[in-house]
C-alpha cells in the first residue's frame, strides 16, 4: 500500500509539473506583450504593435487541434507517460529557443515570424499535456476520488501563472524587463528539462490494451460525448478568459474603475481560484459528477447577463465580489470536467477525443470570447452585452451535457 502510495504522489508530481510549465509559458506571452511588442514590431506605432503581438496569441487554432490529435493516438496508442514525456521535451525545447529569438531592430521582419513561429511550436507540444496529466492521475485513483485529485492538479495551473505574472512584474519593477525578458524563457525552459527527470520515474498503472478506433468512426460513435467536450471545454475557457483577460481592459470603458484598479482585482481572484480548487474537489466526493456541471453550468447561465450589468456602476469592492462569484461557479464548473469525460469514452480512445475536443472548444469558443465579447459591446452599447454570449455558450453545453448522458455510448473499459 505504502509502495502505491509513493507511485501515485510521483505520477502526480510528474503530471502537474508539465501542467504547471505550460500555463507559465502560455501566462507568459501575453504578461510580457506590452514590453515586448516595440521590440518585435519596431517600425510601426506602439498601438499597431500591440496589436500584431496579441494577434499571435490565436494562433493556437492552427497547431493546437494537430498537436492534440497526434499526442492523443499516441497516448492511447503507447500510453500516457510516453505522450507526456515527448510534450514536455518539446515545449522545454522551444521555450529555451524563444529566449534566443533575435529583435526587429537585428534580422527585420525575421523576428516577429520568429516569434509567431515559436508560439506555434508551444501550442502543437502543450496541446495534449494537460488532458494527458489528468489522465495519468485521474485514471490511477478512486471513482470517488477523481474530482479530488483533478482540483489538486488544477491548482498547479493557478501556480503556473502567478509565477509568470510574479516574473514579469519583478523585472518590470526593476526597469530591466526590456532587455532582461529573456532569462524568464530559459528559466522556463530549464525547469521544464528538470520535470523531464521525475517523469522518467513515473509509472502508467495500466496501459491501454485495446488498439485506438480510426478517427473519423470514433468521432460517429461518440459524437454526443465529443460535442460535449467541445463546448463545455469552450465555456469553460471562456469564462476564465472572461474573468481574467477581458474585464481588465473592458472595466475601465464603462466604469471608473482604473486598468491598475483591475489588475489588482485580477491578481486577488487568481489567489481566490487557488484556495478553493481543493475545496471544489472536495464538492465531487459528495455529489455526482453530472450534477455537479449542471449546477454550476446553470447558475452561469442564470446570472451572467445580471453580473454583467451590475459591473457598470458596482465600486472597487463590487466589481471584486462579482468576478470572485464567477470564480467560484467556474471552478465548480472546470473541476468536474475531466472525471465526467472519462466516464463517456473507454480508455483506449480517451486520450484522442478529450485533447482533440477540448483544444477545439478552448481555442474556437475559449479565445474567442474577449474579442467577441468586445465586439457585442461595440454594437450594443450595453454594459450587459458580453454575458449575452457566456449565456449562449452555456446553453448550449448543458445541452450537450444532458444529451451526452443519454445518448452517448457506454464505454468497455470501467477507468
Amino acid at each position: 500500500m505504502a509502495r502505491k502510495l509513493r507511485q501515485f504522489q510521483i505520477n502526480f508530481t510528474a503530471a502537474s509539473i508539465g501542467n504547471l510549465f505550460e500555463h507559465y509559458d502560455k501566462a507568459l506571452f501575453a504578461f510580457l506583450a506590452p514590453f515586448i511588442a516595440p521590440l518585435f514590431f519596431q517600425n510601426v506605432s506602439p498601438i499597431y504593435a500591440l496589436i500584431l503581438t496579441y494577434a499571435i496569441m490565436p494562433l493556437g487554432l492552427i497547431s493546437r487541434p494537430i498537436g492534440a490529435f497526434i499526442f492523443g493516438r499516441i497516448g492511447d496508442k503507447k500510453g500516457r507517460k510516453t505522450a507526456l514525456y515527448l510534450t514536455l521535451i518539446g515545449m522545454s525545447l522551444t521555450t529555451l529557443l524563444i529566449g534566443f529569438i533575435p529583435t526587429y531592430s537585428q534580422v527585420g521582419w525575421v523576428a516577429p515570424a520568429l516569434l509567431a513561429l515559436g508560439r506555434l511550436t508551444q501550442n502543437f507540444f502543450a496541446s495534449g499535456e494537460t488532458v494527458g496529466g489528468k489522465l495519468l492521475i485521474i485514471e490511477a485513483c478512486q471513482e470517488n476520488k477523481r474530482g479530488l485529485f483533478n482540483s489538486f492538479y488544477e491548482c498547479s495551473t493557478i501556480i503556473g501563472i502567478l509565477g509568470a505574472s510574479f516574473g514579469v512584474m519583478l523585472l518590470s519593477a526593476q526597469g530591466s524587463i526590456e532587455t532582461a525578458w529573456r532569462l524568464l524563457y530559459w528559466i522556463g525552459g530549464l525547469t521544464g528539462f528538470m520535470g523531464l527527470f521525475i517523469r522518467l520515474h513515473a509509472i502508467e498503472p495500466d496501459a491501454p490494451k485495446k488498439p485506438p478506433t480510426p478517427l473519423i468512426p470514433l468521432l460517429r460513435r461518440y459524437r454526443f460525448a465529443f460535442t460535449a467536450i467541445v463546448l463545455t471545454s469552450g465555456f469553460s475557457y471562456a469564462n476564465y478568459y472572461m474573468i481574467t483577460t477581458f474585464l481588465n481592459g473592458y472595466l475601465p470603458l464603462i466604469s471608473t474603475i482604473t486598468k491598475q484598479k483591475a489588475m489588482e482585482a485580477n491578481t486577488l481572484i487568481l489567489g481566490f481560484d487557488l484556495l478553493i480548487l481543493p475545496l471544489a474537489g472536495f464538492l465531487t466526493t459528495r455529489f455526482s459528477i453530472p450534477k455537479l456541471l449542471l449546477f454550476f453550468g446553470g447558475l452561469i447561465v442564470v446570472l451572467s447577463l445580471p453580473l454583467y450589468f451590475l459591473l457598470a456602476s458596482a465600486s472597487f469592492l463590487g466589481v471584486l465580489a462579482i468576478r470572485l462569484i464567477f470564480v467560484t461557479m467556474g471552478v465548480g464548473f472546470d473541476i468536474a470536467l475531466a472525471p465526467f469525460y472519462q466516464s463517456l469514452i473507454p480508455k483506449e480512445n480517451r486520450y484522442t477525443l478529450m485533447a482533440f475536443g477540448s483544444a477545439i472548444g478552448a481555442q474556437l469558443l475559449g479565445t474567442s470570447a474577449c474579442s467577441l465579447s468586445f465586439w457585442l459591446y461595440d454594437q450594443t452599447s450595453w454594459a450587459a452585452s458580453p454575458g449575452l454570449y457566456l449565456f449562449g455558450l452555456g446553453v448550449f453545453s448543458i445541452v450537450a451535457v444532458r444529451l451526452a448522458m443519454v445518448k452517448a455510448p457506454q464505454p468497455q473499459t470501467s477507468v
